[in-house]
Formats: structure tokens, C-alpha cells, sequence
């Protein structure tokens, strides 16, 4: 790993960003891991419930590569998806970082990822894949994590409604460093309160537009 990975693994192994979901990591049985960048996230959730099905999904090639070796022991219960995560079937371009390859995004901008790198990647219909894997039904999946790089409010905002109705607790990050940003956030904090009960705020130490967003049922 080298020293961003590795600031990374702090983050999650160590400061506990997402104790935040702890007790319903620990009472689950599905979780979905979008994106997985190195599978961090998927590595905490196996830590504290081993008997998971989690289904990952990865848009990078570089970081897609690098699930050999960090999830091994868990071939048989990791769905491992070399794709972006959409709210329809396409193909979108994404700028690598090659930094910090948890900033690759589908954004260019000096803030986060600032690259003249592309990649041309597959993006997948999420609503699509959770009839496909037969999760269409009420609270079917316990935990859908999202961390896109900013593309969370494209895909939430988007994606067609009955989406929610199978996810119990939704985890993603937002960052509302733009005007137009603000905006989405509004539209989509609406469209969350008709589905769920609970929505907790959680902002950065480090920078109050930026946090975690979490929704339960």
C-alpha cells in the first residue's frame, strides 16, 4: 500500500469513519459496497460480521485488480463487479488519479481529482442488477455504501424510486463545494425523507460542506 492507501485504511480500520452503521453492519446479511476502491469498506463489514454476502462494485481497473489479493479469503462470499455504478446502462469516461486512487472520479477538477489520465468504463443500471440478483423486494439488502467521487447525487437523484424500497440503511458521502451542488442535495434530501425514517447528517472534522449521509428504516 502506499502512504494515501495506507491514510486510508487509518481512516476506516482505525478512526472508525463508519462506526456510525456499526450495530447494522453487525445484523447483517447483505450489503452492497459502491465503490469498493480497494475494499476497505468490505474488509470492516467482514471484520465484524464474517457471515456476509456483500456484492462490490469498482469502475477503476487499477483498484479492480487489487481485489485479488485484499479480499482472497473471501472469494465465496464477495460478488465482485468491474463496473460503474449507474442509474442506467451506458458507458462513462472516468479520470484517473494517480495519486490518490480512491479520487479517481468522474469529475476533473482541481479539487479532486485534476487528470489528463481517462478511462472508458461499462456502467450498470443499479435498480437492473438488484432485480437480476433477485433483491427487488422490501429491505431486501441491509446496507448500500456509496462513495462515487461526487457522483452520489447523480445516481440518487436518478435512479428510479423503488430503488429504496429494497435497501434498509443507505451510507454516502456528499460534498457541496459548488453552487449547483447544493441544489441536488436539496432535491435529494426530499426525495430520501419519503422513504426513510431516520436521516442522520454527519460532517467532516475537516471540512463542514463535506460528511456522511445516512438513512434508515
Amino acid at each position: 500500500m502506499d502512504k494515501h492507501e495506507l491514510a486510508l485504511y487509518y481512516e476506516i480500520f482505525k478512526n472508525e469513519e463508519y462506526k456510525i452503521i456499526l450495530d447494522k453492519i453487525k445484523d447483517s446479511k447483505i450489503i452492497f459496497d459502491v465503490w469498493s476502491h480497494i475494499w476497505f469498506f468490505s474488509l470492516y463489514c467482514f471484520k465484524n460480521t464474517p457471515e456476509l454476502k456483500i456484492h462490490c462494485f469498482e469502475a477503476s481497473k487499477a483498484n479492480f485488480k487489487k481485489n485479488k489479493i485484499i479480499l482472497k479469503d473471501y472469494n465465496e462470499k464477495v460478488i465482485i463487479n468491474n463496473l460503474f455504478v449507474d442509474f442506467e446502462d451506458s458507458e462513462r469516461t472516468i479520470y484517473i488519479n494517480t495519486e490518490k486512487n480512491m479520487q479517481t472520479s468522474y469529475y476533473n477538477n482541481q479539487f479532486l481529482c485534476k487528470s489528463d489520465k481517462k478511462e472508458i468504463v461499462k456502467s450498470i443500471n443499479l435498480m437492473k442488477y438488484i432485480r437480476e440478483q433477485n433483491l427487488d423486494y422490501k429491505d431486501s439488502i441491509d446496507i448500500v455504501k456509496i462513495d462515487i467521487e461526487w457522483y452520489e447525487f447523480e445516481l440518487l437523484n436518478n435512479i428510479e424510486e423503488t430503488f429504496f424500497n429494497s435497501i434498509k440503511t443507505i451510507i454516502f458521502e456528499y460534498h457541496l463545494l459548488f453552487p449547483d451542488f447544493q441544489l441536488k442535495y436539496d432535491s435529494l434530501l426530499k426525495k430520501l425523507k419519503k422513504h426513510y425514517k431516520k436521516i442522520t447528517i454527519k460532517k467532516s472534522k475537516y471540512n463542514n460542506k463535506v460528511g456522511l449521509i445516512v438513512c434508515e428504516n
